[in-house]
């Protein structure tokens, strides 16, 4: 029997930091930061809310670095039972057979990266040995008594404040430093609004692939309503969003306003409405709408420019030619 195929996902095809996608400068900042010491064994903790590609950062600078061929071994700490995780990173010897213990993933990883995500969810016992396997490269598996040296690069995620754990007593100072020698910041979506585009762009493309649609493209009001939008959830959350928009298109069409999330249609429901006066100037009408737009959105302008339809660019032009403040 032939076996089925299987669709192939795109993004799988991407490496390096062709899996962070935007041009914004804000991620061009954490791009060279990061291809700066991909080349270095350091190691790295990633902070930034979640949903904010901490994990493809990660695999980036594995992929860019000189273990690049090696294992690449991804733990969520935050997924893990806290009984669970020091045998999930050591390996185990309690009640398994002497010639069948468990590998865990520092031996797993041997000569290549180790990425735990969500570190600071590790169990204060587990923050010793992981203090000892960074300092020493050695640890014993639970409930075992031989020392065991592992080659690793370690890199770490968190959306945690670190140093408020540290100075709340759930996060070892000493692991902190050990940690947080060289940190990368991951900047939110809301950061980088201008990368949005091109993120939608993407994930039509791999969905469409993935899921065997014919999605070709996406109107200009429903990709401001995407630009406009704050996304709490980061990149995650659009990706997420673009997915549902694709698996439920049928047949051969651009998306629009219609194919949003009713809860993302409604997102803008609550802006307050701006009265204009006849025989008002266009002028000052303009002025009115950009002021009314900049207070609702906080004064944050890509969002501003994107609700009002018009470039960044414009948008500062214009808030000096009408002296908005």
């Amino acid at each position: 029997m032939r076996k089925p195929k299987v669709a192939k996902n795109p993004r799988d095809e991407r490496r390096g930091f062709e899996r962070l996608i935007g041009h914004s400068r804000a991620l061009a900042r954490v791009i060279e930061q990061a291809r700066h010491i991909a080349s270095t064994r350091a190691t790295v903790l990633i902070e930034g809310e979640a949903g904010t590609g901490k994990g493809l950062a990660a695999r980036a600078i594995h992929e860019e670095g000189l273990r690049g061929s090696a294992p690449f071994v991804r733990v969520g700490l935050d997924t893990l039972a806290a009984d669970a995780v020091e045998s999930e990173l050591f390996g185990s010897e309690r009640e398994a057979p002497a010639d069948a213990p468990r590998h865990g993933c520092f031996e797993i990883a041997d000569g290549g990266t180790l990425y735990l995500d969500e570190i600071g969810e590790a169990p204060p016992a587990v923050q010793v040995k992981l203090l000892r396997a960074i300092q020493d490269r050695t640890f014993e598996r639970a409930g075992g008594t031989e020392t065991r040296k592992s080659d690793v690069r370690l890199i770490a995620g968190t959306r945690r404040e670190l140093e408020a754990d540290v100075r709340a007593g759930r996060f070892r100072e000493e692991l902190h430093y050990r940690l947080g020698g060289v940190k990368v910041q991951m900047p939110p979506l809301r950061e980088r609004r201008e990368d949005i585009p091109l993120l939608v762009e993407s994930f039509l493309g791999d969905f469409d692939r993935e899921h065997g649609r014919r999605v070709t493209g996406i109107t200009r009001g429903a990709l401001d309503r995407l630009t406009a939008y704050a996304w709490p959830g980061n990149v995650r959350e659009l990706e997420n969003a673009i997915e549902g928009m694709v698996v439920i298109a049928r047949g051969r069409r651009v998306l629009d306003l219609s194919d949003l999330p009713e809860w993302l249609r409604h997102a803008e429901a609550g802006a307050p409405r701006l009265e204009l006066t006849v025989g008002m100037t266009v002028e000052e009408a303009e002025r009115q709408l950009i002021a009314a737009t900049l207070r609702h959105t906080g004064h944050d302008k890509p969002r501003a420019a994107a609700m009002l339809g018009i470039g960044l660019r414009t948008l500062y032009r214009k808030i000096k030619q009408h002296s908005i403040g």
